[in-house]
Formats: C-alpha cells, structure tokens, sequence
C-alpha cells in the first residue's frame, strides 16, 4: 500500500516538477516541426487507414452483431485499437525515459517517479483526445449507454497497467540498452496475439483460453463490451484488475531496487 502511495501522491507532491515535465515531453516531441501536435492527429489516423482498408476492404471481416455488438468493423476496430494506440506508444517510448535524462539525472537530485508518470500521462492525454471524438462519433451512431462510465475505472486499470511496464523498461534500459531495439518487434507480436483488428468470436475456443493469458486480452475485450454490447464481463474486470497491481508492483519494485544505481550507470 504504501508503494501505491507513494506513485499515487507524487504528481501532488512534486506538481510544479511533475507538470514541467509534462510540457517538456509535449514540446519535446514535436520541436522543430512544422506540424506540431497536428502530427499527434495525422500519425495515428494513418495507421487506422490503414487496418481498416486492409481488414475491411481487403480481407472483408464480417461480424455478426450479437457476438461483437456491431455489424461494422470499423467501430470495432477503433473500440480495440484507440485503447491499444495509448498503450504501446507508451511502452515504446519507455525505453529512453531515464536514459534521455542522462544529463539532468546525474547532475540533480529529484524524484525520478515523476518522469515515468509524467509521460505515460502525456501519452494517455494526447490519445485521449481521439478516444473522446470516438465517442462522440459513436453517440451520433446511437451506442451511448450509462454502462459507459466503467470506461473511467477500466482506464485508470489500464493506465495502472501501463505504468507498471514502463517503469520496468525504463529502468532495465538503464543498464541494458538493446532493450530499446526489441520492443518494437514484441509490440507488433503483441497487438495480434491480442484481439484488436479481428473478434475473439473467430477462435477456437482453445485458443481462446490461451489469448487470456495476455494481460492486453482482458482491456481490449473490456473496451469492446462496455462500448458496443453496454455489458461489464465481471471475470474480465477482476482479471484486468489483477493484471494491472501486479504489473505495478513488479515495475516499481525493480525501479525501487536500481534506481541508485542509475546516476552511477548513466
């Protein structure tokens, strides 16, 4: 408890440290473009294109309705893969969090918990503005639902979750650096062992008992359930609930452990 704590009460404590980081993260991803957070709109939209022309136009997925809560895929898609956008660009990005403060780390004394939870919240916020106009698209087609406001606690687990790998990345790239060229490789192995561009509904049901061993399993379908069917699978929550304490506590352990040996590895 007391290491929820300390995580939870940091941004409170070290405010004006925790919000200066996140405008230097905001500002430091797009300096010196010409499209500035436009980029942060562009970027993505791109990718969607592109999974939706691929696996709607090309491999033509057809859903059925009562299993996925929509006959469009391309609703389904953005219900999986919005969540999923947060969640990987946050762990890609983890791996050069303390390492690119080499300078500021070795040469001041502060408390390093701010720099992984300002950026996951950068993260978090900036897709975030695509979530909601999703939603707002997703209320025009008539699926808004009180059973939405679960997508508040489902986030803060996800966000929990996310945290927990980031502050294990970034402290392992610490002292091993090539963690940095494997992530993009898991990252893209992981988004299709997880059901973000095709319905649970076309696996067997073996195989569907062995996708609930990745932790993304529980989130993505959370996602799809609460906003297309408006219904809460109870067994999901707890797994995804469980998921995110022990990704937290393993990421904030290792960091508990090696971060006095940061400034002398740096």
């Amino acid at each position: 408890m007391d290491v929820f704590l300390q995580w939870l009460l940091a941004p409170f404590r070290y405010a004006t440290l925790f919000f200066g980081f996140i405008r230097q993260e905001i500002r430091g991803r797009y300096a010196g473009s010409m499209g500035g957070l436009l980029w942060s709109v562009v970027t993505p939209l791109t990718n969607m294109l592109v999974y939706i022309f691929v696996f709607a136009v090309v491999f033509q997925i057809r859903l059925k309705p009562i299993e996925t809560g929509t006959d469009n895929f391309v609703l389904f898609l953005l219900a999986g893969l919005l969540p999923w956008m947060a969640f990987s660009e946050a762990v890609a990005n983890s791996s050069g969090m303390f390492v690119g403060k080499a300078n500021l780390i070795t040469k001041v004394a502060f408390p390093l918990e701010v720099v992984p939870l300002a950026a996951v919240s950068v993260t978090f916020i900036l897709n975030g503005v695509g979530f909601l106009l999703f939603l707002g698209y997703l209320t025009m087609q008539g699926y808004a639902h009180l059973m939405w406001l679960w997508l508040i606690p489902i986030t803060g687990l996800l966000l929990c979750f996310t945290l927990g790998i980031v502050i294990l990345i970034g402290s392992l790239s610490v002292f091993v650096r090539d963690i940095q060229q494997m992530i993009g490789i898991v990252l893209s192995l992981w988004m299709y062992l997880s059901p973000v561009v095709y319905p649970v509904s076309m696996l067997s049901e073996r195989l569907r008992m062995l996708m609930r061993i990745n932790p993304m399993f529980s989130f993505i379908e959370l996602y799809h359930e609460v906003l297309l069917r408006h219904q809460l699978p109870m067994d999901l929550l707890g797994m995804a609930a469980g998921f995110a304490v022990i990704s937290f506590l393993i990421g904030a352990w290792f960091y508990g452990k090696s971060r006095n040996a940061f400034a002398d590895v740096l």
